[in-house]
C-alpha cells in the first residue's frame, strides 16, 4: 500500500514552482490514477492550434524519445556525464541557508537550494514582488527532458506583473542533464522519489526506481526545502515529449485548460506508469490552501517561440490567481 512518508526537513529554501512528471510507458503496470495522482477531469475542446514553426509542436500526436519503450524491467542506460561535477568556487551561487525570509533573495539572482550527488549546485531565482502570488516552475526533473529549461530562461528575461512572485528552478536534475539520462547519477527516478504517497519502486537499473526510501535524494531534499518554505500557489513541472496536459477537476483543472489553450496543448490523459511518490503530487500538499501543481509535458523540442508562448501562459494564469 501506498503511504506518505513523513520527511525531516532540511534547509529552508525559498523556491515554488514545479512542473514535471514523466509519462512513460510501462506494459507491466497499470496505474489507478492519472500520470499526477488526480482524478481524470474533462478534456478541453477548441484548444490552439500549435504553432507549425515550432519543432515538436506541430502535431498533437506525441514522440516516443523522451519516454522508455521498454517494461517495468528494462534496465536504464549507463550514466557518462559530459562535464565534471561542479565544485565550490567563487562563481558559484551563494547559498540559500542563510535567508530567513522570502524576501531576503535579491531579484534576479540565482541561489543555491542545495547540491546533487555528484556536487552541481542546485539553483534557484526568484523574480516579481516579494510575498505576491507564489509560483515556483521547474524547467527539468529528469536530465533527457530539459526543453522547459528554455521557458525558464524566458520567465528571467520577461517583465514579471505586479503581485506575481516568481521562483524558478531551471533543473532540479543536473547530473542527469549532464549525463543525458532520466534518473539522477543514483539511478533514481526523482518523480519517483517524492514523500507524498511514495511506495517502493523497482530497483537500480529500472527506469522508474523510486530511491530505498521517499526524498532519499540530496535533488530531491532540495525540492521540498523551498517549497515548503515558499508555500507556492502553483507548481509547474516540464517534461517531455507526450505533448499534453493531464486533465482534472474544480479550480485545478480550470487553471490547466487555460494553460492549454494559451499554449495548444491538448488536453488528453497521461497514462502507461506507475504514479507513486511524483512531484506534483506532493506539491499539491504543500500550500495553507493545498496548492495546485501539475506536469506541463512538452513536445520533442521547443524553439525560441514556444518558449515564449509558454512564458506568457505562466504569467497569465499567475495574474489570474492573484
Amino acid at each position: 500500500m501506498a503511504v506518505r512518508t513523513e520527511v525531516p526537513r532540511r534547509r529552508l529554501a525559498l523556491v515554488t514552482v514545479a512542473l514535471a512528471l514523466g509519462a512513460c510507458s510501462d506494459d507491466e503496470a497499470t496505474p489507478t490514477t492519472t500520470d499526477d495522482g488526480t482524478e481524470p477531469g474533462p478534456a478541453a475542446s477548441g484548444t490552439i492550434a500549435p504553432d507549425a514553426s515550432d519543432p515538436g509542436a506541430t502535431s498533437g500526436s506525441p514522440a516516443t524519445s523522451g519516454s522508455p519503450a521498454t517494461s517495468g524491467t528494462a534496465s536504464a542506460p549507463p550514466a557518462t556525464p559530459r562535464d565534471s561535477p561542479a565544485t565550490t568556487t567563487g562563481t558559484d551561487p551563494p547559498p540559500l541557508t542563510d535567508a530567513p525570509t522570502t524576501t531576503a533573495a535579491p531579484d534576479g539572482e540565482a541561489i543555491e537550494l542545495g547540491r546533487s550527488v555528484e556536487g552541481r549546485p542546485i539553483t534557484v531565482i526568484r523574480r516579481g514582488t516579494p510575498g505576491g502570488t507564489a509560483i515556483v516552475a521547474v524547467g527539468a526533473i529528469h536530465g533527457d527532458e530539459d526543453a522547459g529549461v528554455a521557458i525558464i530562461d524566458e520567465l528571467r528575461r520577461v517583465p514579471v506583473p505586479d503581485g506575481i512572485e516568481l521562483w524558478l528552478v531551471p533543473s532540479m536534475n543536473p547530473d542527469g542533464q549532464a549525463a543525458d539520462v532520466r534518473q539522477n547519477i543514483n539511478g533514481v527516478d526523482l518523480n519517483r522519489n517524492f514523500p507524498e504517497n511514495w511506495s517502493p519502486l523497482g530497483e537500480p537499473g529500472v527506469w522508474q526506481y523510486a530511491g530505498p526510501s521517499a526524498a532519499s535524494e540530496p535533488e530531491t531534499q532540495a525540492m521540498l526545502a523551498l517549497s515548503e518554505r515558499v508555500q507556492p500557489q502553483l507548481t509547474l513541472w516540464y517534461h517531455q515529449d507526450l505533448f499534453r496536459i493531464n486533465p482534472a477537476t474544480g479550480l485545478d483543472g480550470e487553471i490547466r485548460r487555460r494553460y492549454a489553450s494559451l499554449t495548444g496543448l491538448p488536453i488528453i490523459e497521461v497514462t502507461g506508469g506507475v504514479y507513486t511518490g511524483t512531484a506534483s503530487q506532493w506539491s499539491r500538499t504543500i500550500a495553507a490552501d493545498g496548492g495546485i501543481g501539475f506536469t506541463i509535458e512538452l513536445g520533442s523540442s521547443l524553439g525560441q517561440r514556444g518558449a515564449r508562448r509558454h512564458a506568457a501562459a505562466v504569467l497569465t494564469v499567475a495574474g489570474e490567481l492573484t
